[in-house]
């Protein structure tokens, strides 16, 4: 395991040079990270590079272009295999975003997937001989293996605009909205309705998920997650993921309290269904923290605080709970929540 890990950070401090501080200096780095012979595969169609020396070309182009351009990690995860004592495989996913120049500015966000193979060389030394990345489409089904949907969206070429602009407004993995696209849709609410609801939904324990039955099973409790989040909640609510497992909705009429909970509890026990056969007979539940806009001059940040404190009582009080903290003063009041069992 120690060997494993030792390749983890590796790759992890090879991400970090690439996408968080392009500097002439970690591009030197990354380089001589590499064997001789090597190859890489990356997302584009042209870049395939079969040998050390194309692919130094390839990334010297990618580090100029990135001397614009700042991202931040959203998530990340590494796992590593060892073929030999001195081969070894580390293969995950990061996913980040770029940083905002402007507030109104439109983000880009990758979530990549990679695998990696090492070799040790005789001095000891681990050098990378192979990599491989690739970014996921929501658009590809379950047991699909080409994305009918999307090459049908590109044939229309009059629409071709309207959906890229779609695009980069959601997540990707799951199709829902991705965390900026939210923020701006609620604050547009915000400025235009009276009273607005805000959940946010986050599965509990998601890391053992991951753990006990990789991240594939865990990308896959994900998108079904959201598919729960579209069916339960009207067309007219927004649905996002914030970030790893947490999801949000904000809706400007939820019918009252015995409704919402009511929808909660249906939610729930669709949930617990389709997690059963994902997990294979193993459920992790998820908490709810949900909040009310009662003031016309609410801001976003003051109404996710507030459904953020309401999930932390819901998890502090043993999680596969619903809590719902009032704003009656403009102050998070956490200690007069009022929760419930899902």
């Amino acid at each position: 395991m120690e060997t494993e890990q030792y390749l983890c950070d590796l790759t992890k401090q090879m991400f970090y040079r690439y996408l968080i501080e392009p500097t002439e200096e970690n591009y030197s780095k990354i380089v001589s990270s590499w064997a001789e012979p090597f190859s890489l595969i990356g997302t584009g169609k042209h870049e395939i590079y079969g040998c050390a020396e194309t692919a130094i070309q390839n990334m010297a182009e990618n580090q100029r272009e990135a001397t614009s351009i700042r991202f931040e990690i959203l998530d990340e995860w590494y796992e590593a295999r060892m073929i030999r004592a001195d081969i070894g495989i580390v293969f995950g996913g990061v996913w980040v975003r770029e940083k905002a120049a402007h507030p109104d500015d439109a983000l880009v966000e990758m979530d990549t997937r990679f695998s990696i193979v090492y070799e040790r060389e005789a001095s000891g030394e681990w050098k990378m001989v192979h990599i491989h990345h690739s970014m996921p489409y929501f658009d590809q089904g379950a047991g699909e293996y080409y994305p009918k949907e999307l090459s049908a969206k590109v044939k229309e070429a009059l629409e071709l605009v309207a959906v890229f602009k779609k695009k980069s407004e959601m997540d990707l993995m799951t199709g829902v909205l991705n965390h900026a696209s939210f923020q701006r849709m609620v604050e547009k609410m915000l400025a235009e309705r009276e009273a607005l609801y805000l959940y946010i939904i986050d599965l509990d324990d998601f890391k053992s998920v991951n753990d006990t039955y990789g991240h594939g099973t865990g990308d896959t409790l994900l998108k079904f997650m959201a598919d729960i989040l579209r069916k339960h909640f009207p067309d007219h609510a927004v649905i996002g993921r914030l970030g790893g497992d947490e999801f949000a909705v904000c809706q400007n009429d939820c019918g009252g309290r015995a409704e919402t909970e009511a929808r909660l509890t249906r939610m729930y026990e669709d949930y617990r269904a389709g997690a059963r056969a994902i997990l294979k007979g193993r459920i992790y539940g998820y908490s709810v923290g949900a909040a009310e806009k009662v003031r016309t001059d609410t801001t976003y940040r003051q109404l996710y605080e507030q459904a953020d404190a309401a999930l932390y009582a819901a998890k502090k009080q043993g999680k596969n709970q619903f809590y719902f903290l009032p704003r009656t003063d403009g102050a998070v009041r956490s200690s007069a929540a009022e929760g419930r069992n899902l």
